[in-house]
């Protein structure tokens, strides 16, 4: 196994998560080389799901806007679950992925904009910035412009309601709902144990609903804020919500891949290790 080329501090180990047990919090179809990533850094990969993706309760709604996409000037999308949920259900309901390709298509940063790229086409937009609300910002072409932004059920309306004060004239469908998952009662007893040294995040919606959990089991074992766990994000907006739900320490990965944010935890450690001696 090739062992993965992370920018370490000067003297750290070669294994800078040896002893180290990191918690993936992604649902188990989104772990890519997750597992592979974190032996070859030393650590132990633990897979505990902290949500799942699953179809909205009606496809009523979305079925109607997808058979008049042709209307729409733009196809905006903020997450790489709302691009699959769309074009899967297009599939399944015979509107053709040209009628998709035909519009402009805009997305919230390159993890989003790899899920387009590979089931339509390249995007036509992407912010300089990958929030919602940079999206909104930067969005071109908005003034009188009909766009379709295909959501899921959690998520808030920064989007829709910046590019409506900007002109624009925008439908919204719920395409998909994010539910608790099925590793929370494992990462609770793993924090409740201290048999847990990070968590990885990818959403805000993972951030809440282990949180949640582990706020609860607080409430019931006296356990404090300060030995949850490292909680490692990928992106701004899920780091805003580690912090807002209590969590001590926070990890940020600067670049938008799994990879890039288990290479962040390795820094981490590896800097930490380095402190102590």
């Amino acid at each position: 196994m090739t062992r993965p080329h992370v920018l370490l501090p000067e003297g750290a180990q070669v294994h800078p998560l040896r002893g180290r047990r990191i918690v993936l919090t992604r649902p188990l179809t989104r772990s890519g080389d997750f597992e592979e990533h974190v032996t070859a850094l030393g650590g132990e990969p633990i897979l505990a799901p902290a949500i799942e993706i699953v179809a909205p309760e009606s496809w009523t709604i979305p079925d109607a806007a997808l058979r008049r996409v042709g209307t729409y000037d733009w196809l905006a999308f903020t997450s790489a679950n709302a691009v699959r949920m769309l074009v899967d259900r297009a599939d399944a309901i015979g509107v053709a992925r040209d009628h998709l390709r035909s519009r402009r298509l805009a997305v919230v940063g390159p993890a989003t904009a790899s899920v387009v790229r590979s089931s339509m086409r390249p995007p036509d937009f992407v912010p300089s910035v990958h929030t919602a609300e940079v999206l909104g910002e930067e969005f071109v072409d908005v003034d009188n412009a009909r766009i379709l932004v295909p959501r899921g059920n959690l998520a808030d309306d920064t989007l829709p309601a910046t590019l409506r004060e900007r002109g624009g004239f925008v439908d919204e469908i719920v395409v998909y709902r994010t539910v608790p998952g099925p590793g929370i009662p494992d990462i609770a007893a793993g924090v409740r144990e201290s048999a847990i040294d990070a968590l990885l995040f990818a959403s805000a919606s993972a951030v809440r609903f282990v949180a949640d959990a582990l706020a609860a089991d607080t409430a019931t074992t006296g356990l404090r804020r300060q030995r949850w766990p490292v909680a490692a994000c990928l992106g701004p907006v899920t780091a805003s919500a580690a912090r807002a739900c209590g969590f001590q320490s926070v990890i940020v990965a600067d670049d938008t891949t799994q990879n890039d944010l288990i290479d962040a935890v390795a820094r981490w450690f590896a800097a930490e290790t380095e402190g102590e001696n």
